[in-house]
């Protein structure tokens, strides 16, 4: 699995987890390192493949003895996460800790941030400027201590470890337009695209990693936009969900079809990628394909007047 590498460090201190090299040999205060990898499912960011400058991580410890830190802040420079050598996160005693860390921060440092409510991932945050704040990502099981203080929220898997990077938490949805028989998208594209009966209304809890729809809340629409553009993404609640009806704006006319949603669910991690065959005639759907945000391929869809 390929995997985004990312140092984090907070001057000389850093949160970081699994294994670690650095061995500290004295008996003063010791800083903790962060050391964070985003695994393959995170590198398709909704902000991009890279973290972006101000992008802020909360960590916090989740066991250990003595050494208690709660929804500590850490922000990407360019090139590192750091903190305030105030806020910085030391080891109190020699024992080993655990730590687990969300995207994006958000509440009081020191204070858990507990379980975010009424998020709505509607058209108006489905923008590259506001997806970021719908992308919860989380990373949990990362260990250290004053000898090995690195805090490696990596994948180790590979070395019979644990993976301790970070991963999606919310479902994705990516449509990719195709001209069929008898259609050019030479002059005229599509304009824009309905997801129908989607739960749009859900929370992420910050200590968990869960994203959850709210099963109390009414079926919606999603209308997106294209803009010229022939691909599109949207992120969504993991919910249960058999099918999703899609209609198509193309050459001012409307095109249905039906997106199969594979094992009747949007599952967290998972991306679903649809092709979307606009044609003249009758409207087919090919059967869905799971494979790994962790992509998993919806199989294609053509979608007909």
């Amino acid at each position: 699995m390929n995997t985004k590498f990312f140092a984090l460090a907070a001057l000389a201190l850093s949160l970081a987890a699994c294994t670690n090299d650095n061995a500290v040999m004295d008996n003063s205060p010791v800083a903790a390192r962060i050391n964070a990898e985003i695994s393959d499912a995170v590198t398709t960011r909704a902000s991009g493949t890279q973290w972006a400058t101000y992008d802020q991580i909360g960590v916090s410890t989740i066991a250990g003895t003595g050494t208690y830190y709660n929804n500590v802040c850490y922000e990407w420079n360019g090139s590192s996460f750091t903190t305030p050598s105030e806020n910085a996160i030391y080891f109190q005693t020699p024992e080993s800790v655990t730590f687990r860390a969300y995207y994006p921060f958000t509440g009081t440092p020191g204070e858990s941030a507990g379980v975010l409510t009424g998020v709505r991932p509607g058209s108006e945050n489905q923008t590259a400027e506001n997806r970021p704040l719908i992308d919860f990502l989380y990373a949990t099981g990362a260990t250290a201590d004053t000898h090995h203080p690195t805090i490696d929220f990596t994948d180790n898997t590979k070395d019979n470890g644990r993976d301790c990077s970070f991963h999606h938490c919310m479902s994705q949805i990516t449509l990719t337009f195709e001209a069929g028989s008898g259609i050019s998208f030479t002059a005229v594209k599509p304009v824009s695209y309905k997801l129908s009966g989607l739960t749009l209304t859900g929370s992420f809890d910050t200590e968990t990693g869960v994203a959850k729809a709210d099963e109390n809340a009414q079926a919606a629409d999603l209308t997106m936009g294209l803009g010229g553009a022939l691909t599109s993404s949207v992120i969504l609640f993991p919910q249960t969900i058999t099918s999703i009806d899609l209609t198509v704006n193309f050459n001012d006319n409307d095109y249905n079809a039906t997106l199969t949603v594979p094992d009747g669910a949007l599952k967290a991690g998972n991306n679903y990628t649809y092709t979307v065959t606009v044609r003249n005639k009758d409207l087919s759907v090919g059967s869905a394909v799971i494979s790994d945000w962790n992509p998993v391929s919806g199989g294609n869809v053509n979608a007909d007047l």
